[in-house]
């Protein structure tokens, strides 16, 4: 269970923070604890949600950024050729918001775009979307850790990955 004022992930609809913990009837006569959440980055949103939501987690410690950072150059991609089960897997994995996924979600797509790149080709609307979406993601998260600007995350990043 989260405290007040912890922060979490919910998901792929990013970082929030613990507002308030109430109890509400979300089904009569049966209260249930729930956190008040308002978000961190983007359009201030405030959500109800019940405690026991399987979409919240914990967000990523400075220890685990920096271990996940130093895997990723030994992350392989792990490409999905087939377009429809790619789109599927891929966006439970933006659904699930798990750092760790998305790390290896961007660099099979990344792969794949440098790929597309040598032979003059881009990557589909949907990939590039969806490799967006899963950096923005993880760079919430980062940013959060490492008390940086999400803008500054891709060249910290760099440079972190530069020196491995």
């Amino acid at each position: 269970m989260f405290k007040e004022k912890d922060y979490v992930r919910y998901g792929s609809r990013g970082i929030f923070q613990v507002e308030q913990i109430i109890k509400k009837e979300l089904k009569p006569r049966h209260p249930e604890t729930c956190y008040v959440l308002s978000s961190v980055y983007g359009i201030h949103t405030q959500i109800v949600t019940p405690a026991s939501n399987p979409q919240l987690r914990r967000v990523m410690n400075r220890e685990e950024i920096d271990r996940m950072i130093d895997e990723m150059p030994l992350l392989e991609s792990d490409w999905i050729d087939d377009k429809r089960k790619r789109e599927e897997t891929y966006r439970a994995i933006l659904e699930e918001g798990n750092g760790r996924k998305l790390a290896q979600l961007i660099v099979s797509i990344y792969s794949q775009k440098q790929d597309k790149l040598k032979d003059r080709k881009s990557l589909s609307r949907t990939d590039a979307e969806m490799l967006e979406r899963a950096e923005d993601l993880l760079h919430e998260e980062i940013s959060l850790s490492y008390k940086i600007k999400k803008e500054e995350v891709a060249d910290y990043l760099l440079s972190r990955l530069k020196d491995k």
